[in-house]
């Protein structure tokens, strides 16, 4: 896939996802600005993987912006799979300390 195709699709895809989170959270928050979390857990938790596959998709972008070539290779897809495990890894080890 071409850098450029691949570039627009994962900012429409992290941009569509912010939106659609704000909209939500919006229309369940109530006067406070609150949301109950037992409540919306599921959806919550929906948005978390809407959220970590927009993380997957940044960091492959990120990734090929260091390759020379105008295509997507699996090095590319690799190193950005890696960068995006890594600060998986990193923010839950931050949590539990």
């Amino acid at each position: 896939m071409k850098k450029k195709t691949f570039t627009i699709i994962t900012y429409t895809y992290l941009l569509s996802v912010i939106i659609a989170f704000v909209i939500y959270a919006f229309n369940v928050a109530d006067e406070n600005w609150t949301v109950d979390f037992q409540e919306q857990k599921y959806n919550l938790l929906t948005f978390c993987i809407l959220f970590f596959i927009a993380l997957l998709l940044t960091s492959i972008d990120g990734a090929g912006v260091r390759d020379k070539g105008r295509k997507i290779k699996k090095t590319t897809i690799y190193a950005g799979l890696s960068i995006a495990g890594f600060f998986l890894v990193w923010r839950i080890i931050i949590a539990i300390f």
